[in-house]
């Protein structure tokens, strides 16, 4: 049966970097990992900040076993297309794939990715430590009963903000929607304040804002689909979607209207350019997946290194907040033919003591033990928001059925069309709502006419 139809039924730097070994956590790596000579493991993943984090640890690794590790990493749009097309074409070139939690029921349901609980099983508890991730992130690298990957780059999204600006304006960190739009307008046209924008949001075409109406819609108290809320266990039962909503139309209204308190060509700005409008010194705060947050800290590529701030993603006044969740799993290409080899690698890379020097070194802590660990929490201080943020999470906050990636790409088309003026936000919706109950219904899913 295709798993398909089952769904519808129910930069090197070896001199420096020590060698990880049974030291830390008593894992003796050099018998615990198989012996692979004249072997090369090829990894796919996303070219983000932690690239450079996977370069320096790598050589330990392949010390241990002998083979050689190699990396390509592609843009966020061209790594799903790559993956897609090497999973679709049932090549062996890479290994190990990297997944974004959106894509987990897409590659199981494409029959991309391998199930790793037999090998979850066969590996001794403390090897893998599996309930010491993020427990949202748990349910992320899960779905119809099997692991698609391992955890590794768990994201939350967190307000980053300037403490100098907020202290010179008497202001507090925004906790509240209204309280964002607030400083957005104090700090936009202020004298006080020269050529400083109050934010820069993710308003470019495609997964950019189509990802942003899924952050931000919990946090209006709305929801995108019927049952898709946090709490309930079935989020997917009832897929009816609630772009019709005064929420949604909420949503895609601040959008616009937030838009005046951004630098010129707002409508462009994606992940990139927001990151680069704070840690140039044109926005006073931006919301950012905190896998940006070390480079905003760090002086060599930030003017305002020392002048930072970080705290939960804001929510409307009188509800509880859902700070967006976002990252990435290791799994096994379905089609690999060195899965043992590409297996010792997840357990080893994802394993307690190695996960915590890749934190080290710039990648986004996706355990409790690195979140609460005294030395990395000494070096990043946002790693508090961090843990304040994951008691919250949302492991739906984008719906991780095998549709996503469609359903992202049309919500980000037809609100960049509104927040362009080319329609109106209410003919917006109404296509989304039209259009999106369509692939619902064509997926097989539960649609209220």
């Amino acid at each position: 049966m295709k798993r398909r139809t089952a769904l519808l039924l129910a930069g090197t730097i070896v001199a420096t970097w020590p060698m990880i070994s049974q030291a830390q956590t008593g894992i003796d790596w050099a018998s615990e990992l198989g012996k692979y000579p004249d072997t090369t493991l090829r990894i796919l993943m996303i070219q983000d900040p932690w690239v450079s984090g996977f370069q320096q640890l790598n050589p330990t690794f392949e010390q241990l076993t002998g083979t050689k590790v190699v990396i390509d990493a592609f843009g966020y749009d061209q790594t799903h297309e790559k993956e897609v097309l090497e999973g679709t074409s049932q090549s062996s070139q890479y290994d190990i794939i990297v997944l974004d939690s959106p894509w987990v029921g897409e590659f199981w349901s494409g029959e991309f990715v391998e199930d790793l609980k037999p090998y979850i099983e066969k590996t001794k508890p403390e090897v893998l430590a599996w309930d010491d991730f993020v427990p949202a992130f748990q349910t992320v690298a899960e779905w119809e009963d099997t692991i698609v990957g391992v955890p590794f780059g768990a994201y939350f999204m967190m307000l980053h903000y300037r403490k100098d600006l907020f202290e010179k304006a008497g202001l507090q960190p925004p906790k509240t929607i209204d309280e964002f739009k607030a400083a957005a307008k104090h700090f936009t046209n202020n004298p006080d304040f020269p050529g400083m924008y109050g934010t820069a949001l993710n308003n470019a075409r495609g997964a950019a804002i189509g990802q942003s109406f899924f952050e931000w819609i919990f946090n209006f108290g709305g929801k995108p689909f019927a049952t898709t809320v946090p709490g309930n266990p079935d989020p997917y039962s009832d897929m009816t979607p609630q772009f019709n909503s005064p929420e949604a139309k909420q949503v895609f209204e601040f959008f616009k209207e937030m838009l005046q308190y951004q630098p010129s060509g707002a409508e462009s700005i994606a992940w990139e350019e927001r990151a680069a409008t704070f840690t140039t010194g044109k926005t006073a705060m931006i919301t950012a997946w905190s896998v940006r947050t070390p480079g905003f800290y760090d002086p060599s590529k930030s003017q305002i290194a020392d002048k930072i701030g970080t705290t939960v993603f804001p929510h409307k006044e009188g509800i509880d907040g859902v700070p967006p969740l976002g990252g990435w799993v290791m799994g096994i290409n379905s089609h690999s033919n060195q899965k043992d080899l590409a297996w010792d690698y997840i357990k080893w890379f994802t394993s307690k003591d190695v996960h915590k020097q890749f934190v080290l070194l710039g990648g986004p802590p996706s355990r409790l033990s690195a979140i609460q660990d005294p030395e990395i929490r000494a070096k990043m201080p946002w790693v508090e928001t961090i843990e304040e943020s994951q008691k919250n999470v949302y492991a739906e906050c984008r719906p991780r059925i095998p549709e996503s990636f469609e359903i992202i790409d049309t919500v980000g088309l037809n609100f960049s069309r509104a927040l362009q003026n080319q329609v109106s936000v209410d003919e917006a919706l109404s296509e989304l709502q039209t259009t999106i109950a369509e692939l619902m219904s064509k997926g097989g899913y539960t649609v209220q006419q």
